[in-house]
C-alpha cells in the first residue's frame, strides 16, 4: 500500500522546491531556475492526476491555481528556446531576435511581479492536495499504470498533438514512480531507460516541428534542412515506439 505518510513527505518536498526556485528566479532571473520550477510543477500535476485517479478525489482540480504560473514560465522559456532552435539551422533575422527578446523581457517582468501571489498559490495547492491524500492499494496503482501504458501506446501511433501528449504521459509515469515504494516499483517492471529515451526522442521531434511550423513558407537557406531533420527525428521516434508495450517492461 502507498501510505499517506509517504505521499505527504513527497508533497512537502515538492512544495519546498517550488518556493526555492521562485526565490531563485526573483533574485537572479535565472532561466535554469525557471526550468527547474516548471519540472517541479509538472511533478506536482502528475501527482495530483495520479491521486485523482487512484483515490477518487478532486485532486486534479487542486492544481488549477498553479496553471497561470506554469504557462507564464513556459512563455519565458519558449521565447529563448525557439530562437536557439532556429539558429541551429539558420541565423535568426534581427527582427525575430528583437521580437523574442521583447516577449521574454515582458513575460519575465510580469512573472517577477507575481512571485508573491505565486508563492501563496503554491502553499494553497499544497494544503488542498494534503487534504485529498488517501492511502492507495497496490492493485489500484498497477491498474492505473496499465491504463496509462495502453493510452500511451495508442498515442504513439498518431502524430502532432497526440504524439506530444503521449510524451507527457510517459513523463507522468516516470514522475509518479518516485512516490512509490521500491517494492512496487520493482513489481511494475518498467524499463525506465527505454521510457526516458523514447520521451526524449519525442521531445526532440517536437522541437523540430516547432521550428518548421514557425518558419513554414519563409524563404530561408536552412528551410529544407529543417524539414529533413524533422522527418529524421520522427523516424527515430517511430523506430523506438515499435513494440512499445513489450519494450516498456523489463525482461
Amino acid at each position: 500500500m502507498l501510505r499517506k505518510k509517504k505521499q505527504r513527505r513527497y508533497l512537502a518536498k515538492k512544495e519546498k522546491e517550488l518556493g526555492k526556485e521562485l526565490e531563485a528566479f526573483g533574485t537572479s532571473r535565472d532561466e535554469e531556475a525557471l526550468h527547474r520550477l516548471r519540472v517541479t510543477l509538472k511533478k506536482i500535476k502528475a501527482f495530483a492526476r495520479f491521486c485523482a485517479a487512484c483515490s477518487d478525489t478532486d485532486s486534479e482540480k487542486d492544481f488549477d491555481p498553479l496553471k497561470e504560473m506554469f504557462h507564464q514560465a513556459g512563455t519565458i522559456r519558449d521565447a529563448g528556446n525557439h530562437l536557439q532552435l532556429l539558429e541551429h539551422f539558420h541565423p535568426a533575422p534581427d527582427t525575430y531576435k528583437h521580437e523574442q527578446e521583447q516577449i521574454k523581457r515582458v513575460a519575465s517582468d510580469r512573472f517577477a511581479g507575481a512571485l508573491g501571489r505565486y508563492g501563496k498559490r503554491g502553499k494553497k495547492v499544497g494544503r488542498r492536495l494534503l487534504a485529498d491524500i488517501r492511502a492507495v492499494r497496490f492493485g489500484r496503482i498497477r491498474d492505473w499504470y496499465a491504463r496509462q501504458l495502453i493510452s500511451i501506446g495508442v498515442g504513439l501511433t498518431a502524430s502532432g498533438d497526440r504524439l506530444h501528449k503521449a510524451r507527457k504521459r510517459i513523463k507522468e509515469l516516470l514522475y509518479v514512480l518516485s512516490v512509490l515504494p521500491s517494492r512496487l516499483v520493482k513489481d511494475l517492471r518498467l524499463n525506465k531507460d527505454y521510457l526516458e529515451q523514447l520521451q526524449e526522442a519525442i521531445g526532440q521531434w517536437h522541437d523540430a516541428v516547432i521550428v518548421v511550423s514557425v518558419w513554414a513558407g519563409k524563404d530561408l537557406a536552412g528551410s529544407q534542412a529543417m524539414v529533413r531533420e524533422c522527418h529524421q527525428k520522427e523516424a527515430v521516434v517511430r523506430e523506438l515506439a515499435g513494440d512499445f508495450y513489450r519494450r516498456a517492461h523489463l525482461d
